[in-house]
């Protein structure tokens, strides 16, 4: 019987056992059962009670010094049917004390006994109360917890002698004082909430399950932002199945999509909701997709990361989050961008000219933001007065007037852009191009004596200049305005930890060859080929021969032979030839075959040249752009 005090480990083995069985009990039956009160006691005290609900039955018995706080602790073991064990006397065992720090333990004032089982028994004043400390226990020490009640006194004495014993006192680290400290160990974290999911006694209780046990849930989405922002992860989705499957979280890497966690089903309700509670977002709204922003410093506040993170209703009343994290990030040098030198060359000859429009053009995710800030970064002088609008901003620099921007209260591109020309710039920066308005006033600006920078969503440097006069651009402006277009892809980067080259064979670089003479049929003669096989030898080759990479896998690339990514870019200068076919409308395909003239190479055709230095693999090339 939980009335007798536990001082070894069988008879708390015993107790836990039987606890399992018992029937819970009032308090006043549990203090009538151990002959502690009387009846005519206990119908006196509810009467008492009755004139102040807000005093428990127990309370008033001590008040009325029917019973001490010793004999009603002894009764709340009873009533819970949790052991009583005297900490004093109980031998702890050094496993389990090695599982919670001393700094933790003394904190939350919890004392860890043994494991058994799998489990973690941890002793401590009225279990019952204290369900965000066993919450905290339970995933530092990744395990599930059983609470026991000890006697009424204070643990720092008895935590101190039991810690020096096995000379861990002294490990007082940031988790006494900084729950963010904690070391958060996947695989740790998956047998937890494994051993959460076999616990599930019943359907009707799991929320109520997964309620109590927010203060780890907190600490698990914590710890998750913050290893994906330490792993390079650019986004974090959240997938929330029906039935008995589970949710499923997956980071995004180097532009690949793979398995981080997977969640028991009945954390799915909880985890949507405490994402939306961090970026205040509605979170009684599950039929409508909703967007918001989670700063994270004040989670954490020696961590300075943003998400951006949006909502989406998916089927059976379910939600999925994903999260884009955006890092406050310093600019990357231009001449660090991988462009190859001409394109360096040409590129910083464009954003030198003290007026005109140099555009940035890719799909989302294509790294567009960073280029147009690292050319920011080579003209961000004391001389010149630099605006920019964005949304968001992911990447900041001193010297620049940043602005936010927001569709919701209209505050937009274009009226941003509007404000701009009306505050003496020198450098308008514009995050995207996305209407005809915002168009028209980025080709004005450039035309009255500013560098415009911005980007558009289009596949290709000659399909921009089309897809903005199909949006009505006035083309003799819109040719005078325009510099140049960039537009770039992301490949995923071998892995300078594993990489490993080999002599490419004959076929592979005929293959080469023709992916890169592809685009012009016309130059694909004998000649041309021999001619660029031997340029490749004298750029590329070792010993006379062409070499091709591949990343073995290893631990620094998760076994994938990829870490990081490399950028492939296609340049198309504005020169008076592609102008004048600008100012005749021509179709994108002769303006590509003028900017190949003049010089200009594919996307397809950079990748095979940085296949050939090592940087990436064909297939990553192929995959990522057309021709």
């Amino acid at each position: 019987m939980a009335s007798a005090e536990v001082v070894t480990p069988q008879q708390l083995l015993k107790e836990i056992d039987a606890q399992s069985r018992m029937p819970i009990l009032r308090i006043g039956q549990a203090l009538m059962s151990l002959g502690m009160i009387t009846d005519e006691q206990l119908r006196e005290a509810l009467a008492k009670q009755q004139l102040d609900r807000s005093v428990p039955l127990g309370e008033t018995l001590v008040r009325m010094g029917v019973v001490s706080r010793a004999q009603l602790q002894t009764a709340l073991a009873r009533k819970m049917g949790y052991p009583l064990v005297n900490v004093q006397e109980f031998p702890a065992a050094t496993e389990a004390l090695r599982k919670v720090s001393y700094g933790v333990a003394q904190r939350l004032q919890v004392m860890p006994l043994m494991i058994h089982d799998g489990r973690l028994i941890v002793a401590l004043d009225d279990p019952a109360s204290r369900r965000s400390a066993l919450d905290e226990v339970e995933f530092i020490a990744q395990m599930k917890v059983i609470p026991v009640l000890s006697q009424a006194l204070d643990l720092d004495t008895v935590l101190s002698k039991a810690y020096e014993k096995i000379g861990a006192q002294g490990d007082k680290r940031a988790p006494a004082t900084d729950p963010m400290a904690i070391d958060f160990d996947l695989a740790g974290t998956s047998e937890l909430l494994q051993t959460l999911e076999k616990e599930d006694r019943a359907s009707e209780d799991e929320e109520a399950a997964i309620e109590q046990s927010d203060n780890s849930l907190v600490r698990m989405i914590n710890s998750m932002i913050l290893e994906a922002h330490r792993e390079g992860v650019s986004d974090i989705h959240i997938e929330s199945y029906p039935g008995r499957d589970k949710t499923r979280i997956r980071f995004r890497r180097d532009g690949r999509l793979y398995t981080y966690l997977e969640l028991p089903p009945n954390y799915r309700n909880a985890i949507v909701a405490r994402v939306k509670i961090m970026c205040d977002l509605d979170i009684s709204e599950k039929r409508k997709p909703q967007d918001g922003k989670i700063n994270f410093s004040k989670f954490s506040p020696q961590h300075r990361i943003e998400l951006r993170v949006a909502t989406i209703p998916t089927n059976n009343g379910l939600e999925d989050v994903v999260m884009r994290i955006l890092a406050s990030a310093k600019p990357i040098p231009l001449d660090q961008l991988g462009l190859s030198k001409r394109n360096l060359e040409r590129l910083t000859e464009a954003v030198d000219r003290p007026y005109g429009m140099v555009l940035c053009v890719g799909p989302t995710g294509s790294g567009k933001t960073t280029t147009l800030h690292s050319a920011l970064m080579h003209i961000n002088t004391p001389e010149r007065k630099i605006w920019t609008a964005e949304d968001p901003i992911e990447i900041t620099q001193a010297g620049l007037r940043q602005v936010q921007v927001n569709p919701r209260i209209d505050w937009t591109f274009a009226k941003a852009l509007r404000a701009f020309v009306r505050a003496d710039p020198d450098v308008i920066m514009v995050g995207e191009i996305r209407d005809e308005e915002t168009a028209k006033m980025a080709i004005e600006a450039s035309l009255t004596g500013h560098l415009v920078l911005s980007t558009l969503h289009t596949n290709s440097a000659p399909e921009t200049v089309t897809r903005l006069l199909d949006m009505g651009m006035n083309p003799f402006n819109f040719a005078d305005s325009l510099l140049a277009v960039l537009a770039q892809r992301l490949v995923r980067r071998i892995c300078r930890h594993c990489s490993e080259s080999r002599p490419a064979s004959a076929e592979e670089i005929d293959e080469l060859v023709g992916d890169y003479l592809h685009v012009v049929p016309s130059q694909d003669t004998p000649e041309r080929r021999d001619a660029l096989r031997q340029s490749w030898v004298r750029q590329h080759g070792r010993e006379g021969a062409l070499h091709l990479h591949a990343g073995k896998g290893c631990k620094h690339c998760g076994e994938t032979g990829f870490r990081g990514r490399v950028g492939i870019h296609e340049l198309m200068v504005v020169s008076k030839g592609v102008r004048r076919l600008i100012q005749e409308g021509a179709r994108a395909e002769q303006l590509q075959e003028a900017a190949l003239r003049e010089g200009m190479r594919t996307l397809r055709q950079d990748g095979i040249e940085k296949v050939l230095a090592g940087l990436t693999t064909i297939d990553e090339v192929r995959a990522t752009s057309n021709v």
